[in-house]
């Protein structure tokens, strides 16, 4: 049996996940760890200027990716400064492992007053608990003996493995003198799991268990539980069960959503439209994962707050596949979703509801595929597939908004701004929306056939969108194929995160980002405090904001712009040279108070009245 240490055991498993870079700020008990990293010519750190920063960045990487991302960070201060970042990625279903460099062991069983701890008998075991809920394992080394060669490489891959199973953040602490401690290297030989490939029937059957606590590794069977169905039977009955449905609905539709997209079915969902010549639509969450100016694209569907035409055809329906559903107030508006719950079938990672009825043991992952050749039998025997129509013909049925060219009116309105983006956007551009105006902006706007739509819309943090945009124009660079990352974000939520500007610049990254300049948290003002001061901000000077960041010896180019109308606007985004990512660029636009996408306006009505009446 071969040994190495354990730093080197954690970074080849994060190599095998694909991971190439490594997110972060040193700290004292992180620092050996570091130069392990460091070390290794194929990861990269990318060093953030905070630990908040670090974990957006995280988000916004594995969101690109669609695999793991990991962020370090030291005991106490750092990792607590993480938590608001991985708590989005719990919420909206990603893999990030969260690697904490801890004092050694001993330092910790003898409860020595260290810096960074608490001046409690509980300082040594505090952080870790609070972020237990927010992880779906952790790794506490700290706890474990290090009795055979495999106890703590088992306790790392028990951890990363739920990680990547669930797409959900996982914990480890690594203590210091635990770095170069020998472990047996045979787990390196054991295949880790893919976010998209289906989990095996027992982690199924784990995960699904409402009294399983999320943050543990490992659980012991019932020996007394009564046997259960064998579960290939189970997917086989749902299957039939769904198919039964399909086959005597008149006017079915598949509605796609988030967690369609972290596990990597929207493949399987554009193979079983096409199949059966199914209608399709997208929620705010599950925006893009599909070609939005495929003939058979409905438009994007949240509940009241959906184009009327695409409401009133998704509420007729008498068949609804809802695939990855997460119907959060701002994805389903305000939860307005009316669609029949005897005609609705929901996909969901870890179970499947027919109508009523729940079925624990099955997913999206294990019954999508066998969906597709049961709808086509099916479909045999239908009517035809509703009429295809081009995205000229979407426009005008109010499916999509329509796209603009030509610049209209004196002051930039996001009633003009989002089509004429919408005509801006290419092929394979990366497009990341803050929360607020920004991602209402979009949501009726068709983006290009392979355009990637990065949003935040379960977790809500203003600023995630700066730190997620680094992470997402790093996942397009190392890939190797020439994509615009193109960041939308108001002039408030920039001051949260402004900083990571920076490490774009240091890591050679260069993103198109546009800076809603409306005079402070528009998107507050529409929901309450019209006139409220908590509502305003103090202004920047955004045109001095790369020339501080750059500092004197940056080696990224960079360039700055100020529109203030649809022409000044419409003349930069026409100009070949500014489409070309070869530099770093600001463009701040400026907009009038008080203005919003419509879409943002009736979110706010329906936020205000739901709570009004809670």
């Amino acid at each position: 049996m071969s040994q190495i240490e354990l730093a080197t055991y954690i970074v080849e498993r994060l190599k095998q996940c694909g991971v190439k870079q490594v997110f972060g700020v040193p700290g004292d008990y992180n620092l050996a760890f570091l130069d392990y990293i460091e070390g290794d010519p194929a990861l990269e750190w990318v060093g953030n200027a905070n630990e908040l920063n670090a974990a957006y960045a995280a988000d916004g990487y594995a969101r690109v990716k669609g695999s793991l991302a990991v962020v370090v960070t030291t005991f106490g201060v750092g990792e607590l400064s993480a938590l608001c970042g991985i708590a989005g990625s719990l919420a909206e279903r990603l893999p990030v492992l969260h690697i904490v460099g801890a004092p050694s062991r001993k330092m910790q069983s003898g409860k020595a007053l260290l810096h960074h701890t608490l001046n409690l008998d509980t300082s040594f075991s505090a952080f870790a608990n609070m972020s237990a809920p927010l992880s779906c394992a952790q790794a506490l080394l700290n706890d474990i003996e290090p009795s055979t060669p495999t106890a703590w490489t088992d306790a790392f891959d028990g951890a990363l493995r739920k990680c990547l199973e669930q797409c959900r953040p996982a914990y480890v602490e690594l203590p210091m003198d635990a770095i170069k401690y020998m472990v047996s290297a045979d787990g390196l030989k054991t295949p880790l799991p893919h976010p998209h490939s289906a989990p095996p029937p027992e982690s199924a059957t784990e995960d699904a268990s409402p009294d399983r606590p999320m943050n543990t590794v490992s659980s012991v069977p019932n020996s007394d539980a009564k046997a259960a169905p064998a579960i290939d039977d189970v997917t086989a009955h749902v299957v039939e069960a769904i198919t039964a449905l399909y086959a005597k609905a008149a006017k079915p539709v598949v509605i796609v959503d988030a967690c369609a997209g972290r596990f990597g079915m929207a493949g399987e969902v554009k193979k079983l439209v096409e199949t059966a010549g199914i209608r399709f639509f997208e929620t705010p969450m599950g925006k893009a994962l599909l070609d939005e100016h495929h003939p058979l694209y409905g438009g994007c569907y949240a509940g009241a707050n959906s184009l009327p035409h695409v409401q009133a055809e998704v509420e007729a329906a008498d068949f609804v596949l809802y695939v990855g559903a997460l119907k959060s107030d701002f994805n389903s508006g305000s939860f307005s979703v009316r669609v029949d719950p005897r005609a609705t079938v929901e996909l969901h990672s870890f179970t499947t509801t027919v109508g009523y009825a729940t079925f624990p043991t099955t997913d999206l992952r294990h019954v999508l595929p066998l969906l597709t050749p049961a709808f086509a039998r099916a479909s045999a025997t239908r009517a035809a597939a509703p009429q295809a129509e081009g995205i000229k013909e979407k426009a005008e049925t109010g499916v999509v908004l329509p796209i603009t060219d030509e610049p209209t009116g004196e002051q930039i309105t996001h009633k003009w701004f989002w089509p004429r983006m919408g005509r801006w956007f290419k092929d394979n551009d990366i497009i990341i929306t803050e929360t607020g105006t920004s991602s209402f902006g979009l949501t009726n706007v068709a983006l290009p056939s392979k355009a990637t739509y990065v949003a935040q819309i379960l977790w809500g943090a203003i600023g995630w969108s700066v730190g997620a945009a680094l992470g997402c124009a790093l996942a397009a660079k190392e890939a190797g194929v020439e994509r615009r990352t193109a960041l939308f974000v108001g002039d408030g939520s920039l001051q949260l995160t402004v900083q990571e500007i920076g490490t774009m610049l240091r890591r050679g990254v260069t993103p198109y980002l546009f800076v809603l300049n409306n005079d402070g948290y528009e998107i507050e003002r529409q929901i309450h405090g019209w006139t409220a001061k908590y509502n305003d901000i103090q202004l920047y000077d955004h045109q001095l904001l790369l020339p501080f960041f750059a500092g004197k010896k940056c080696q990224t180019p960079y360039e700055s712009h100020a529109v203030h109308s649809p022409a000044e606007l419409h003349a930069l985004l026409s100009n070949p040279a500014f489409n070309t990512p070869d530099k770093l660029r600001l463009i701040e636009v400026y907009m009038p108070r008080g203005d919003a996408p419509e879409g943002l306006v009736k979110q706010a009505k329906l936020t205000a009245e739901a709570n009004e009446k809670a």
